[in-house]
């Protein structure tokens, strides 16, 4: 999605910072990009299709000068790919910049009605009224704060805004339903889309809320709620620290931020099992409520997340007997809603806290009185804020579109918390303590096998590449790995891949299995799933199909390549994150064979923060 990035500097060199903050934010995913700088000749704007690289060498943006400005990579919504449709906007006469990320609902009546007062507007966007709007407020005498509340009152829709005005060293912003933080820094101030845009500036941030606008100077920020009469009410909002650095979103010696991030995984589990340690009491006790009172848990959650949740409905089914559902947010208004009642728990789980999709569910959900636990990675975000409890993975700042280290995250935090959770009910027997006594190994565990997995993924790629389709198998948990693996493989690579049950090969796809098509099998360690399973590869072997199967050490499967993933002994319910591992990293190597950029696929953003 789009993303936006803002500085007020004490000094003149806003420029090279922008640039920067809108490279932390190439992870969103992008078609065009621009930079608007106020300067003593007025408001730059520069602005194109392509890269930011290809910005800089086409304008040599950092070597602009003045001390603030807004930055902003675009991902067409309103208006096809075009320089002119590039962020940021102006009005008629130049002075007002506007930058934006969202959707404005009502822009093409506003727009008819600006024209009849005799605006011209040159681009196909909803964004460029914001700009004409705030040109008329200044006209009848508001500063530029109110000159942006008075225009954004006229908004219908989500935004995230941020403007600028010739001869002003302050930027203004506000926002509804879009995600903006402050930046507060040493010698100025910022604004960005999300946290890791400004590391490289401060670590401390001021969450914005719907409904408010700021004002950001060289020398401090200011924050206003905005009434339904337009009247401006100061917030006083205390600093945020993030425990991120500036290095955790740098790429490293690695060639991809994707790889890096697989490699990070180890690290990763082992901040989320220490989150949990901190953030799960609080969170069982809202289970434990929930239960008590009769009500459901059901699960909201979009892309890898939804995989996720799975697992955990799973676990709870299994180790605690707690029946969960489980919904793709897009679709919880239609499936969840109307059998959702007061005292039921949604678990929406996001990576980037910022979804709209669960965002909307969520909201949804609360209004009939459901409460919210929340499970993110981005402090500070819209979900955290918004839910009754939250679970924060600590998996640090996740770069490449694709989930890596997120998803194994997600997965080890749910299992921490299924464990404790069938141990305080008394429920589970043994495996529930077995489960708690394995956890802490699987850093370890996956760690170990990292180079291995890497080194048998370069050599099974050739096999993956040269082929238009790639099916997954899974049963019982790992079904959830086969949807993860399949999901990783099309997103970054563009190669056909679609996981199943293996028991639903016989309705339906065995009849698309032949030479042509190789299949992934993730085998289970239960006796009776995994002589189910190599039933399915001897069938779909049967059709000229080669098997790579994913499994732990011991275990045996007709198959020409394997991935051992995970040591004998690993309980079931624990595989699904050493069996990922093989499978993102496969993915990854066919990306990169085919020549695709696994950080930025096309068409995807890592944050859907739009509907």
């Amino acid at each position: 999605m789009c993303g936006i990035v803002g500085i007020a500097l004490k000094r003149d060199e806003a420029a090279p910072i922008l640039v920067e903050g809108l490279k932390r934010l190439e992870y969103r995913g992008y078609d065009s990009a621009g930079v608007a700088i106020v300067g003593e000749e007025g408001v730059s704007v520069v602005k194109g299709v392509g890269t930011i690289d290809d910005l800089e060498r086409r304008f040599g943006v950092s070597a602009l000068s003045g001390g603030t400005g807004i930055g902003h990579t675009r991902w067409a919504t309103h208006g096809g790919v075009t320089d002119a449709n590039a962020h940021p906007h102006t009005d008629c006469s130049g002075r007002v910049a506007v930058v934006h990320n969202g959707v404005i609902d009502n822009f093409a009546e506003l727009r008819r009605a600006l024209e009849e007062r005799g605006h011209v507007l040159r681009s196909d966007t909803d964004t460029e009224v914001i700009p004409h709007l705030v040109e008329e407020g200044l006209s009848n005498g508001l500063s530029p704060i109110q000159a942006l509340a008075r225009a954004v009152s006229m908004l219908e829709g989500s935004y995230a805004v941020a403007a600028v005005v010739s001869g002003r060293r302050e930027i203004v912003v506000a926002r509804r339903g879009s995600p903006l933080v402050l930046g507060v820094g040493e010698g100025g101030n910022m604004c960005a889309s999300d946290v890791a845009a400004m590391l490289h500036f401060t670590n401390r941030y001021i969450p914005l809320e719907d409904g408010e606008v700021a004002e950001i100077t060289p020398e401090g920020v200011r924050i206003w709620v905005v009434g339904p009469g337009g009247e401006m009410t100061p917030v006083e909002r205390e600093p945020r620290k993030v425990d991120w650095t500036a290095s955790m979103a740098d790429k490293g010696p690695y060639d991809h931020f994707m790889l890096k991030e697989i490699y990070e995984q180890p690290s990763a589990i082992e901040r989320t099992l220490s989150q949990a340690e901190v953030y799960s009491d609080r969170a069982i006790d809202l289970l434990l409520s929930t239960l008590d009172s009769g009500g459901r848990v059901v699960f909201a959650a979009a892309g890898t997340s939804y995989h996720a949740s799975l697992v955990g409905k799973y676990l709870l089914a299994r180790l605690a007997s707690i029946q969960a559902e489980s919904y793709v947010a897009s679709e919880f208004e239609d499936w969840a809603i109307p059998h959702l009642r007061e005292g039921d728990l949604v678990f929406a789980i996001s990576q980037s806290g910022e979804t709209a999709d669960v965002l909307m569910a969520t909201r949804a959900a609360r209004k009939l009185g459901a409460k919210v636990l929340a499970m993110v990675n981005v402090p500070g975000s819209t979900l955290a804020r918004e839910a009754d409890e939250v679970l924060y993975m600590g998996a640090g700042p996740e770069v490449g579109v694709a989930a890596t280290k997120t998803y194994t995250s997600q997965v080890a935090m749910l299992t921490y918390l299924t464990a404790r959770l069938a141990l305080r009910l008394g429920r589970g027997g043994s495996r529930a303590g077995e489960i708690a006594d394995w956890l802490p190994e699987i850093p370890k565990i996956v760690e170990a096998r990292l180079e291995e997995m890497d080194r048998l993924s370069k050599r099974y790629v050739d096999e993956i590449v040269s082929h238009h389709s790639v099916f997954f198998l899974g049963r019982g948990i790992n079904l959830a790995t086969s949807l993860e693996g399949a999901l990783k493989l099309k997103e970054i690579s563009y190669i056909h891949a679609e996981g199943f049950p293996g028991g639903e090969y016989k309705h339906g796809p065995l009849a698309l299995i032949s030479r042509d098509t190789p299949a992934v099998a993730i085998l289970p360690r239960e006796d009776r799933l995994r002589r189910l399973m190599v039933g399915n590869i001897m069938e779909v072997r049967a059709r000229g199909a080669k098997v790579i199967v994913v499994k732990a050490d011991g275990e045996e499967a007709p198959a020409e390549m394997e991935f051992p993933a995970a040591p004998e002994g690993l309980p079931e319910e624990l595989t699904p994150i050493p069996f990922i591992v093989p499978l993102q990293l496969l993915a990854y190597r066919a990306a990169v064979a085919l020549g695709r950029d696994p950080d930025k696929p096309r068409n995807l953003a890592k944050s859907v923060t739009v509907i």
